[in-house]
This record gives structure tokens, sequence and C-alpha cells, in this order.
């Protein structure tokens, strides 16, 4: 009977909490029923370097529902596009929305405020603002499920340099090794645990990768990361932030008006307009992982970051001119004033290659070394591979072939 009192004690404490409530918006009004505190039974502890909405989603899929159901279903007067985007789930969700998930969770509230992005050292701009954009580690989702852990997203991915991992040393994944989509990850609950899946077919994110070799683009990529990272951590107004982020928008200006960005003129690796950022004056916390991989290739050009051109080579001399006479502050006074280009464009009708051509340049690559080396690897590898050496080839091709004039500065 002792016991039994207990039990019934302790059950009536979530009523109680209401009386703790801070009064204003979501409190009963006097004379209305007080809205009982609803709490979730089962709810995972964070990890340390975890994102805030990472924790929600794996506490989500518990439940077989997303974070946005189950704040739905704490407080109905939630709005369900209040928190959309980076900022309102990870950078400053808000002390309501921290309060909530932390009676919910029976957790600290401290420890929750603490996950938001916006109490680490760096500015908004120097996230990534799109989650579908981050790029997760599949080696450390393998530890992860090796461990009988949940898969988690690492706070460190959010960053806009985050491109290799640290750990492991391959590059961020952020599409599905089995469909190719890149539609993003969300959490599944399965044998118990949290996993990121394909948002299309649902497969799990898988590494599967043995004695991977690392090149040294992953090398350079590492240590540009590192860089970046460390003029970011010397503040946000510090001189090689600035300079970075003034690099990242020339790299996307227009070389006229209508005329595509200037980081075209940087060769390989080609952004794609599937990687354009969605704004092109904040670059870098807009673009696909691929898109910002190529932007921080030509910044590191620009200004000659991690030795990039003695690895990779400089970058054309009319952009390292307009980058260091160009202020693209919005309230510059000067502006470069371009020079005339003395270049001709010959008025010539592009002429495809003929069908033998194209067929000299496929024997060359099914009987080239780099070809055959990759035939005993997966699908991905072949293909990455097949697409790399076709670029190539058509690169080492001579214009005239084509009858193409040459690529001319803006």
């Amino acid at each position: 009977m002792h016991h039994r009192r207990q039990f019934r004690r302790r059950r009536s404490r979530p009523a109680a909490c209401d009386d703790d409530a801070p009064h204003g918006k979501g409190a009963a009004a006097p004379g209305e029923p007080v809205r009982p505190v609803r709490v979730l039974p089962v709810a995972p502890r964070p990890f340390d370097d975890e994102l805030l909405s990472s924790w929600q989603g794996r506490v989500a899929c518990r439940y077989g529902c997303t974070w946005r159901d189950i704040e739905s279903w704490l407080d109905p007067d939630i709005h369900p596009g209040r928190r959309s985007g980076l900022i309102g789930q990870d950078f400053d969700p808000g002390d309501a929305i921290i309060m909530l998930w932390a009676r919910a969770c029976r957790m600290d509230a401290g420890r929750l405020a603490q996950m938001a992005l916006r109490r680490q050292a760096r500015a908004l701009n120097w996230y990534i603002q799109d989650r579908w954009h981050q790029g997760v580690c599949p080696a450390c989702l393998d530890e992860d499920h090796a461990g009988n852990r949940d898969h988690y997203l690492r706070r460190a991915w959010a960053r806009v340099e985050a491109m290799v991992c640290p750990r492991h040393l391959i590059i961020l994944q952020d599409t599905c090794g089995r469909c190719f989509a890149r539609a993003g990850f969300r959490f599944d609950c399965r044998e118990g645990r949290a996993r990121l899946a394909c948002g299309i077919c649902s497969a799990p994110v898988h590494f599967g990768g043995v004695g991977v070799a690392v090149s040294e683009r992953e090398s350079f990529l590492l240590e540009l990361a590192d860089t970046v990272a460390s003029a970011v951590d010397e503040g946000p107004q510090g001189t090689a932030a600035k300079d970075i982020m003034r690099a990242a928008l020339l790299l996307w200006a227009p070389s006229r008006p209508g005329g595509k960005p200037l980081i075209a003129w940087l060769g390989s690796p080609r952004p794609r307009s599937n990687d354009m950022p969605a704004d092109c004056t904040d670059p870098l916390a807009t673009a696909a992982l691929p898109g910002r991989m190529a932007t921080l290739f030509g910044i590191a050009r620009l200004l000659d970051l991690a030795d990039a051109r003695s690895r990779i080579g400089p970058p054309p001399a009319f952009l390292m001119e307009k980058f260091a006479q160009d202020d693209l502050s919005p309230s510059a006074a000067q502006r470069v004033v371009r020079r005339p280009q003395k270049v001709e464009c010959p008025a010539v009708t592009y002429t495809p290659r003929s069908d033998a051509e194209y067929r000299v340049l496929a024997d060359e690559i099914l009987a080239s070394g780099e070809w055959r080396a990759v035939q005993g690897a997966g699908r991905i590898v072949r293909e990455q591979a097949l697409a790399r050496l076709m670029t190539e080839a058509l690169d080492r091709a001579p214009r005239a072939r084509a009858d193409v004039p040459g690529p001319a500065a803006p």
C-alpha cells in the first residue's frame, strides 16, 4: 500500500508542473481548464557533438513520426511553419521550444540550449542553411551502428567548410548510395535504433569501404577546411574571414549582366546547374556540397590557401586583379573598370564531332589503365570514374575539331 501511494503521487506530478509554467501565450486563462503537460515515455539522450534537430529527429523516429508531429502533439498552438530552415531548427530555436522539449523529455533545459548553434563562436552565414545540403560521413555512421548506437548528425557537418571527414579522410556524402537521389536523409527506427535513411528509397546510409586509399585531393580538402575553420575561429570580422567571404561573392558574381558566374573561368571542378547556390549573395551557406567544394577550390586559388596555387595552379590573372581592386560591399564607391578585351570571336557555327571521333575517344577510355583499375569496384565508383574519364577525354581533344573558339576572359 505504501508503494501504491507513492506511485499515485508520482503520477500526479506532471499536472502540478503546470503551476510552474510561464504565464502568457499558451497559459490557461482564469476559469479555463489547465492543459496537462504531455511527456514522452521514451527519449534518447543527445550526444555531445550532435545537432539539436538531429536529436529531435532521433526522438521522433521512435514514434514513427517527425519532430514537427511531436511538437504539434506537445503544443497544438505551435505553427507548423514557424521553425523552418537552419535558424528555427538549429541556430536559434527559441527558449519556448527548448523548454517544451526539455519538459517532454525530462531533460535539463540548459543542456538543450547549449546545443543551439548560436551558442557557438561563429556567425550564421558560416553554417549550411539547408539541412539537405549537409554531407554525412558514412564511415562514422557505420561506427555508430557497430557500437549499437543511434546514427546522429555531427555539429561539425553543418559548417560550410565541412567536405572531408577528418577521422576517416573520406569525402562527405550527400547523395544516396543506392538510388543516387539528393533528397536528404531522414531518421528511421530500425531494430530499436535510429538510422539515417534515404528520403526516396529508404536505403540506410552505409559506407562499407575497406582500405580506401587517401588521395591528394582528400588531403588538400582537409587542409583547406582546417585553414577556413582557423580563419573563422579568429572572429567573423577578422581579415582572413572577410577575404574568404569576399572571394566567394566574387566567384559567383556574373561576368556580365545575364552572363555566367566568374567561377566558370576557373575550370575543374566545374559547378553544375544543380550545384549553384540558392542565394549568390551567400554562396557558401546556400550551395549544395559539390557547389561548396567548387567554391572553396576557387577561394583557395584566389587567396592561396593551403598552398593551393602550387598544388592546383594560379587563377586567371583577370580574376586576381579584380579581387585585388574590387570592393564587393553594397556601399562600394569605387568599382573595377573593366578593361576592353582584345579578343576576336569569329562568327562560326558549332559543329559536333563525328560518330567516328566519339568512337575513338570511347575506345581510348575503355583501353585506359584507369578504367581497367576500377572494374572490380562498385557501381558508384565505376560511374564516377567513367564520368571523369569522359570529361578529361573531351578536354584533351583539340577544340579545332569542333570549330569552337577558346574561352576568353569576361
